[in-house]
């Protein structure tokens, strides 16, 4: 980490990235206090686990129909510039979740938090893979992941703490206050730095040649395996299980999975370091096997601490997607990875979208063992493709020169 902090003041200062990370922070942890507040709203508004499923999927749809232009444009615009539109963007939907008194308002909420989500992921990630550089692209891209994942972590934790005060409601007015400060702080800084170096692309693979199309069929699988994950299991299922299965209120709720956004910080950070100094493929493939490996403890029969270890052990894994990135980011040149990665992104949230609805139905008809095995089968077919398609070097794996 210390190399990576002296790659960005020689490149251009640590004001941008700083601005940046805090901005992704920030946002994710305001467009997820709907994670949290999902069996406050439903029992409100007399919303069932499926039409709950749903939120989630129109979450996901508002981020799919922003992945594409949202990659295009995070090409072509300075960071905060995206950055603060979409603060903007979350400052609205928060407001309109709080004010909603019917299921079409709640949806409509979702959608445009779906959107907000989907520019500030487009942004971060596509500054973070150009900002500093092929060895340390891995460390960087963990950094984004970081506070992307503590967010969806941090949100959930700090919605349950208001809602447990004043309710679902305020948490909601409260976030969109804080979305409105964020926006206005991005639209008046001012940038500082140096735009990053460019590469040429076609860079070739020690030991072996880049068979560039089936890797990137693996890595958009990637995407589409750990976004149906995320979007069934811990921003639908866990706090529906903590609810309605073991009693637990909002806030304890909502603790439990900012132990998560913890875990998912310590377990990016290392998977940065080890797609850095060891290789990609050695972090991308455990990651994904380590997922599936706590899903499948939600198979069984649930207790508290089992359902707390189930959320640390996923968090700790939840760094496959930014390694996948990492390699895409290595592949194409830093003018386009934002085209890119919005390709990525708009796979992987088509797995946000399904992922919801399919667990959701398999829970709740054929039982709790056969949907969490579902997903988790899901995580090890892409791990064994990762594993046996993607080539055993690859672009970026060269050690880092820490002498300098």
């Amino acid at each position: 980490m210390r190399d990576y902090l002296q790659r960005l003041r020689v490149t251009g200062g640590l004001r941008e990235p700083g601005l940046v990370s805090t901005a992704v922070l920030a946002l994710t942890a305001i467009a997820f206090f709907r994670v949290a507040l999902l069996p406050e709203f439903g029992r409100e508004l007399s919303m069932s686990t499926f039409r709950l499923g749903l939120v989630t999927t129109m979450f996901a749809v508002g981020r799919l129909a922003a992945d594409l232009p949202g990659g295009h444009f995070a090409d072509r615009f300075r960071a905060r510039r995206l950055m603060a539109l979409s603060a903007a963007g979350v400052a609205l939907g928060s407001l309109v979740l709080g004010l909603s008194v019917e299921v079409l308002s709640v949806y409509a909420a979702s959608f445009l938090l779906g959107v907000s989500s989907a520019t500030t992921n487009a942004t971060g990630m596509t500054f973070f893979s150009n900002v500093a550089g092929t060895s340390h692209r891995g460390t960087s891209m963990a950094v984004f992941s970081a506070a992307l994942l503590g967010g969806q972590a941090v949100g959930p934790a700090v919605a349950g703490l208001l809602s447990s005060v004043a309710g679902w409601r305020f948490a909601m007015f409260v976030g969109a206050a804080a979305a409105t400060v964020t926006a206005l702080v991005l639209s008046g800084a001012r940038y500082t730095g140096r735009a990053p170096a460019r590469r040429s692309v076609g860079r070739p693979v020690p030991g072996g040649r880049w068979h560039h199309s089936t890797s990137m069929v693996v890595l958009y699988g990637v995407s589409f395996a750990v976004f149906l994950t995320l979007g069934a299991v811990p921003q639908t299922l866990v706090p529906l299980i903590g609810a309605d299965e073991l009693g637990l209120g909002t806030a304890a709720i909502g603790f439990a999975l900012g132990v998560g956004g913890l875990a998912r910080f310590m377990g990016t950070i290392f998977g940065g370091w080890l797609s850095d100094h060891i290789s990609r493929k050695a972090a991308l493939v455990p990651g994904l096997l380590g997922q599936g490996a706590g899903v499948a403890l939600l198979a069984i029969e649930p207790n508290v601490p089992l359902w707390l270890s189930a959320i640390v052990v996923m968090s700790l894994a939840s760094f496959a997607v930014p390694v996948a990135a990492t390699i895409i980011g290595d592949i194409v040149e830093p003018s386009q990875v934002g085209t890119h990665l919005g390709r990525f992104r708009f796979v992987g949230d088509i797995g946000l979208i399904t992922g919801p609805l399919v667990v959701s139905v398999l829970f709740e008809g054929v039982g709790r063992a056969a949907a969490f095995l579902f997903v988790a089968s899901v995580l090890t077919t892409s791990a064994l493709f990762s594993w046996k398609l993607l080539p055993t070097a690859l672009p970026g794996d060269e050690p880092q020169n820490t002498s300098r």
